[in-house]
């Protein structure tokens, strides 16, 4: 465990002394099999007298390596940033590093059973839980994988590859429509609705409290700052083990109607606090990248058209749960949007804006999408289009 600790420590080591080294050189000018570096002082400023160095006995050489590579990865992003106008700062030194690289399986790591597995640089295998996962499944292949350094613990995860082909297509449900919304979290075209919110646990909220009091360098401080991210920890898995368990569920369908939902401005509106405890974020993060599943603008009049007549309802207001027109139709709002979403769909079409009878826009200027796009007809509503990720 002394070992293990010691590898994130020689890792922040190794990539601040980089750090040091670019304002003088360039970082593939770095020589990775130095044994001494230099340390940093307690504003993290470099410190190039010889008497603060630090010998590095536990990181192997293909480690070292990596850790360079994510620092030229890194710079690249931040130039490939800076030429599309974004503004971008410089690489930062580290209080903590949390991930070293294994990149090259039977190398840097490998499995000596379903309970243990060796890495480079230890002369003892270390043991683990979890592994019994790859052993029922034949002709994987195992690539890299990382050694992290969570809060809660030390994890490993290993990226495999393995041949899907050749199984038997899957049966998927119906195709279905979802409307996002504060009061529901998620509301689908056949009428389920799932509401989840998972706030700060008190804990959390404590921790919150005491830090704010504790100085600066102090063990105390520390010490409250390792169990403040451990909770946050506990409250991400929490909200990224109900976005999976929805996704899986709305994804056993064969297409996934949904809008593109302006949540940022969600969340600074009034009901800032319910969206940042909703897990509307991750379910749309996770859903739109999926060839399934269909987004429309942002623009599209979902919870305005009636289905039955065409007519836009503009005086329907927040606060009406029920969708009622002139022609005497009426529905949930959210339910009434959602089966909307498969309905305008399918009759979208790519094109410049226009505007329906009523003078709103119903399409976004085609500059700003770049997705494909399916042909239709959209009656009354005029040309409105749809994009679809994958």
């Amino acid at each position: 465990m002394e070992q293990l600790k010691m590898l994130f420590v020689e890792a922040k080591w190794l990539y601040n002394d980089a750090l040091t080294f670019m304002k003088d050189h360039d970082i593939s000018e770095y020589d990775t099999k130095i044994v001494t570096v230099h340390g940093l002082d307690k504003d993290r400023n470099p410190v190039l007298r010889p008497s603060v160095t630090h010998d590095l006995q536990y990181i192997s050489s293909q480690m070292r390596q990596s850790i360079i590579h994510g620092i030229k990865c890194s710079l690249k992003a931040l130039s490939s940033l800076k030429k599309n106008n974004h503004q971008v700062g410089g690489l930062r030194y580290k209080s903590e590093y949390a991930s070293i690289n294994l990149k090259q399986y039977q190398t840097t790591y490998r499995f000596y059973d379903e309970n243990h597995i060796g890495i480079q640089g230890f002369s003892k295998s270390l043991k683990i839980r979890g592994a019994k996962q790859f052993w029922n499944i034949p002709n994987l292949e195992f690539a890299n994988a990382k050694l992290l350094n969570l809060p809660d613990g030390y994890y490993i995860a290993i990226t495999t590859y393995q041949n899907k082909g050749g199984e038997s297509k899957k049966k998927y449900k119906p195709e279905i429509g979802i409307d996002m919304g504060i009061k529901t979290t998620i509301t689908t075209s056949d009428g389920r609705k799932f509401k989840v919110l998972i706030g700060e646990s008190e804990r959390l909220k404590k921790c919150q409290r005491q830090i704010a009091r504790r100085e600066k360098g102090s063990s105390n401080r520390y010490r409250t700052r390792k169990l403040m991210r451990k909770s946050y920890q506990k409250l991400g898995n929490k909200k990224h083990d109900a976005a999976n368990k929805i996704t899986h569920e709305l994804l056993e369908h064969e297409i996934v109607y949904m809008q593109d939902e302006n949540l940022t401005s969600w969340h600074k509106g009034l009901f800032g606090g319910t969206v940042q405890h909703s897990v509307l974020g991750l379910v749309k993060r996770k859903l739109m990248p999926h060839e399934r599943v269909i987004v429309l603008p942002k623009s599209m009049p979902t919870t305005k058209y009636c289905p039955k007549c065409g007519n836009l309802k503009k005086d329907i207001k927040l606060s009406d749960r029920v969708y009622e027109c002139e022609c005497g139709y009426h529905e949930d709002r959210d339910i009434h949007a959602a089966r909307n979403m498969i309905l305008l769909s399918k009759r979208s079409t790519c094109g410049t804006q226009e505007s329906n009878a009523f003078g709103e826009d119903v399409l976004r200027p085609a500059a700003r999408r770049r997705q494909k796009c399916r042909n239709a007809d959209l009656d009354e509503l005029g040309s409105s289009r749809f994009y679809k990720r994958g």
